[in-house]
């Protein structure tokens, strides 16, 4: 068979629902495609494999900028991976292969260094094996039960200033600005971003902003519920050695502890600072994670072992939260 592998366009939009209804046998949402997809400030290119005019192939990528003292760069997860099941006649080992080498061609030529995902396991060893992806670490998860006594004492409460307010507007800006300073790579987080993020249709997220006296974020939690657990989807300090984490972490597990069963459970990487006070000083406890996170280069002169390595994902990282 003769495959155009092209850029994706919203044109395209109708053949990729039904694809994603016969790949996956599930019925995709409209909605979530838009915003995912049309609606997401940071833009990278998505591609299709096209045979006879017909889409048998999609590679989404969901943009957004890779932020740190290093730099800043355009860059990309990739989601929504999928090929027709009747493409297996065709040779789907090969399509899926060649489908992926048109994504990171495209993509390169816009200068983004290296993508980024959360596979299960299946979907690890292919990848590996047939795109070149490297396995940096399985992803690392702290939960912490509900039932657990206040992480606050009663004065600490009381000064505490945590307010729940979904709008990252200026407030925001002097966070956001230590957190793009830091050493490693991580997403971007700026306003508009989270704005964005954080709107998904039929989605719940609570936000929970830690202020100082100038009214000013110095961190940000967000959570929503799943599976009975409650996820922080997102856990942003300015400093993540000051009191700080301790106050914001300490101030969500009070005002949900009230109402929500299960566990809180954060995502991080296992080396890092945060997971190291998670655990060590606030009595998280490691938690059971069925994916990894995987990276892939896309200039060979990019470090892309040092970029994994220092990459500080969340679970907002991940498209399906």
């Amino acid at each position: 068979m003769t495959v155009l592998f092209r850029r994706a366009e919203l044109g395209d939009r109708p053949a990729l629902l039904y694809l994603c209804r016969t790949a996956f046998t599930v019925d995709p949402k409209p909605g979530d495609w838009r915003w995912k997809y049309d609606e997401n400030p940071r833009r990278a290119v998505s591609v299709v494999a096209v045979d006879e005019g017909r889409v048998i192939g999609f590679f989404g990528a969901m943009g957004t900028r890779y932020r740190g003292a290093a730099g800043d760069l355009p860059g990309t997860s990739a989601v929504d991976v999928m090929t027709d099941p009747g493409a297996r006649a065709l040779g789907k080992t090969a399509l899926f292969k060649e489908l992926g080498d048109a994504f990171r061609r495209i993509n390169a030529a816009t200068g983004i260094p290296f993508d980024f995902g959360f596979p299960h396991e299946r979907a690890r060893k292919i990848e590996e094996r047939l795109l070149g992806c490297v396995t940096i670490e399985p992803c690392g998860e702290w939960g912490l039960p509900f039932e657990t006594p206040s992480l606050l004492g009663r004065l600490r409460r009381g000064l505490l200033r945590l307010r729940e307010d979904s709008r990252f507007g200026a407030a925001h800006e002097f966070l956001a600005e230590k957190l793009h300073a830091r050493a490693g790579w991580r997403t971007d987080r700026s306003a508009a971003v989270l704005a964005w993020r954080f709107s998904r249709p039929g989605v719940s997220y609570r936000v929970f902003q830690l202020l100082d006296l100038r009214g000013r974020s110095r961190g940000f939690a967000v959570t929503t519920v799943r599976d009975g657990r409650t996820l922080l989807v997102d856990l942003q300090v300015a400093d993540e050695a000051s009191p700080d984490l301790a106050d914001l972490v300490g101030g969500v597990h009070e005002t949900l502890r009230r109402t929500h069963a299960g566990r809180l459970v954060a995502r991080s990487p296992r080396g890092g600072l945060l997971a190291a006070r998670l655990r060590e000083e606030l009595g998280f406890a490691s938690e059971p994670s069925d994916t990894v996170l995987l990276v892939r280069a896309f200039d060979p002169d990019f470090d892309l072992m040092a970029a994994g390595r220092t990459f500080d994902y969340r679970f907002s990282d991940h498209d399906v939260f």
